[in-house]
């Protein structure tokens, strides 16, 4: 029997209703002979409730206690889905991050798995039940409960079925299988029946949304493979695996709600400011462009306080003089299924009469990435152009499914 590792995201599980709809798929799988493994998130937006409610009561940023309260949103879609199974005749146990048996480091708020003991696990598989698992946590060393970000659920899926050399790892969610844009912008954008590890980890640090870059880094790294699909039916989705796709251009991904900091001064150190973003774990989340005294480093509008916070206590160190905000920011990233790709038609790319924008901004965001900044308002648009220029035309190049 195969070990096959599902995880279902909040939106999947938002009501009741779609909790009982997953159970039946879940069962459906189960029915094949495998046995599964699965992980939830919490229900549709609780996770931003719960984060409201502390804001409601407090303005401290306590992070041990902020973990203790966001991880219960996980563990209720647990319990709701494991009683659900059972309601339908399905033998299945909800297991918090802990007793699972994943361990993680003592960081709160931004946590990484550091090993996971599998073996409470496994011997309720061997029972012949569906093992529910909290995701988006685990237990420190200390004991200390902490979790792993937003989207750590899908981490969660990832290393558990690198632990258990699972036959798969699927990620059901609202779409069903990655798209070469977001079709809730771009509604005519192509479906990949499959990709690589490389071109679904490029997408997803550029802001695609279906999974979460550490998840597809796990998988790559222990060949797990990953099928990105539908929570709501049996269509196929997109396999991820190391096969290279045919085509140099993978699609087009959209962030909003980001801002420049534009960061001047006659004796700014580059180099040094490079490796403090990147110490700060700014690079690959965000862009960076070079000027001759200046840096253009593109944000998310909620880090804006506190990377300005720091930035501030290094200013001498970094040789900055000036830093100026600007907000209300987008950005649009072409990604490439390989950096050859990118380099043959940056150039091209720059000088298209179909960036009409003058407020746009190249920025250097990854070696397969051709990547603009645009006012928010433009976003959409600009999104759509750069698709149907570069990837739509593309499209008979391209391992879709229509």
């Amino acid at each position: 029997m195969a070990i096959i590792v599902q995880k279902y995201g909040g939106t999947s599980l938002q009501t009741t209703e779609r909790i009982k709809q997953a159970a039946g798929l879940i069962i459906g799988e189960q029915k094949k002979g495998n046995q599964l493994v699965v992980v939830v998130s919490a229900m549709g937006n609780s996770t931003n409730r719960l984060v409201q409610l502390s804001r409601e009561v407090s303005s401290c940023t306590s992070g041990r206690e902020k973990d203790l309260l966001l991880a219960t949103g996980e563990q209720v879609s647990c319990a709701l889905m494991a009683l659900a199974l059972q309601e339908k005749g399905q033998a299945a146990i909800a297991m918090t991050g802990e007793q699972a048996g994943i361990e993680v480091e003592h960081l709160h708020g931004n946590a990484r798995i550091t090993s996971i003991d599998s073996r409470a696990i496994k011997k309720e598989l061997q029972q012949g039940k569906v093992v529910i698992v909290a995701g988006f946590q685990g237990a420190a060393a200390s004991g200390e409960i902490c979790t792993l970000g937003r989207g750590g659920s899908d981490t969660t899926a990832a290393a558990l079925a690198a632990d258990l050399k699972a036959g798969r790892c699927d990620i059901c969610t609202d779409v069903d299988g990655v798209y070469a844009a977001d079709p809730r912008m771009i509604p005519h954008a192509g479906k990949y029946s499959y990709m690589d590890y490389d071109s679904l980890l490029t997408m997803a640090e550029m802001g695609a949304g279906v999974i979460h870059p550490r998840a597809v880094a796990h998988a790559k790294e222990y060949q797990v493979p990953l099928v990105i699909r539908s929570s709501f039916c049996e269509e196929p989705g997109t396999w991820i695996s190391n096969d290279p796709s045919p085509t140099s251009v993978a699609g087009v991904t959209y962030q909003n709600n980001l801002c420049h900091l534009r960061l001047s001064g006659s004796r700014l150190k580059k180099e040094k400011l490079l490796e403090w973003l990147k110490d700060m774990d700014i690079i690959g989340t965000t862009s960076v462009h070079l000027q001759t005294e200046e840096f253009l480093v593109v944000i998310k509008e909620d880090d804006l306080d506190q990377v300005i916070t720091c930035l501030d206590q290094s200013k001498v160190q970094l040789g900055i003089q000036t830093i100026q905000t600007e907000v209300q920011k987008a950005a649009i990233h072409l990604v490439f299924g390989q950096e050859e790709g990118k380099r043959k038609q940056t150039a091209s790319l720059n000088e298209k009469e179909w960036m009409p924008l003058k407020e746009i901004h190249p920025i250097d965001s990854h070696t397969a990435v051709w990547s603009v900044s645009v006012p928010e308002e433009h976003g959409t648009d600009m999104a759509r152009r750069v698709y149907d220029a570069f990837v739509g035309v593309n499209h008979h190049k391209f391992p879709l499914a229509y």
